[in-house]
């Protein structure tokens, strides 16, 4: 892998370092969690001007062509603006799992909608009563029905999907394998419980009751709809692994910061040497995160199994990172860093909720445990 940033990703990373700065100081932030639907039409708009949403998908399709790498480039740098838009529900799972649509003027007109914004994708996979679902059996069944399916069941946790177009849904078809259906969030049949997240995002609980689709609806099925879940999951987790990469560097600047200026007893309290080994425990662990971030990456267009097991180890490794780096950066502070006042108090929501995106740090451990047994009895 080559730890040299292209031109282009020196290009991203120069548009969206303009861009956290002038729309993402800590009122924007404090003021997301008052936007209906948790999208902020405004920065999304300038996300697609800047052909970020058009990033990884295919030229052919009015994208830009590129690839996982420059996502996670881009992704380190919406970490460290706390951005909650919808990137990863609908340009990294959306624009995966579409292109696997036969090509046509279908496949064309969806992934096109997602480079210029106008289409939004939510995952609707998680169900009551389950742990992080990858790619089992769901109690939501797929009939047949006419020329189509109907679908029936309930979504749990549905990230993004209060501002999103176009639901990909997993469900059971009849012959109990797993199918994945492209099904218009307006369609007939869908009730939606809309909230806010803790850090300004927003999710909904869906309830499908006979919701009607069409046969070409079906986006993958069997074997091949698990493994381009599986796929899909992953490839979201690294995403959000680099966000939280980005939100732990962020996290150390603004604690190196503040500790330079608070004075205790005449002096800043950065000269404390029990407080600089906070920080250095905190930079160490960034560090680690960013290195392991890399090995995931650097796993991600392997084997399903090896794919797997280099995530999971990644997920545990920023997981435990990232409480390092905010629950120590809430301690600096002091009382008041828990304050929504502080921005730090920002990061420690973030990278709280991002550690639970997509499973977390106890479901990767049972994972990655779970592979490792496979391979010994092998």
């Amino acid at each position: 892998m080559d730890f040299n940033y292209s031109e282009m990703q020196q290009m991203l990373l120069d548009s969206a370092a303009k861009l956290i700065a002038d729309n993402y100081g800590l009122e924007n932030i404090r003021r997301q969690r008052t936007i209906a639907g948790g999208l902020n039409q405004r920065n999304w708009t300038q996300f697609a001007e800047l052909g970020w949403l058009a990033l990884p998908i295919a030229e052919e399709a009015g994208g830009l062509g590129g690839g996982l790498e420059d996502v996670v480039v881009l992704s380190t740098m919406l970490g460290r603006g706390l951005a909650v838009e919808p990137y990863v529900s609908s340009v990294v799972i959306g624009g995966h799992m579409l292109a696997a649509l036969p090509d046509g003027e279908v496949r064309s007109a969806l992934l096109g909608g997602i480079a210029v914004g106008d289409t939004r994708i939510a995952l609707a996979h998680g169900e009551p009563g389950e742990r992080y679902g990858d790619a089992g059996v769901r109690e939501t069944k797929a009939i047949n029905s006419g020329n189509g399916y109907s679908l029936s069941g309930k979504k749990m946790l549905v990230f993004d999907a209060p501002s999103a177009t176009h639901l990909i849904v997993s469900a059971t078809l009849e012959d109990d394998s797993l199918g994945l259906f492209l099904v218009p969030k307006d369609a007939a049949g869908i009730d939606e419980e809309s909230y806010a997240l803790i850090d300004g995002a927003a999710a909904s609980d869906l309830f499908l009751e006979q919701v009607k689709v069409d046969a070409d609806a079906l986006i993958a099925r069997a074997a091949a709809a698990g493994s381009l879940l599986a796929e899909a999951q992953d490839r979201a987790t690294i995403a959000l692994m680099a966000q939280a990469v980005g939100a732990m560097e962020a996290c150390n600047d603004v604690c190196a910061a503040y500790i330079k200026e608070r004075k205790q007893f005449g002096q800043p309290i950065g000269k404390f040497q029990a407080l600089q080994h906070i920080m250095a425990d905190m930079f160490v662990a960034t560090h680690q995160a960013r290195s392991i971030l890399y090995y995931a990456l650097a796993h991600a267009e392997g084997p399903a199994e090896s794919r797997a097991a280099a995530i999971s180890t990644a997920k545990l490794l920023v997981g435990t990172s990232a409480q390092t780096v905010s629950r120590s950066g809430i301690q600096l502070h002091g009382g008041y860093g828990v304050t929504d006042e502080y921005i730090v108090s920002h990061y420690f929501r973030r990278l709280m909720s991002l550690e639970k995106h997509f499973g977390d740090i106890d479901h990767h451990m049972r994972r990655l445990a779970t592979h490792m047994f496979d391979r010994a009895a092998a």
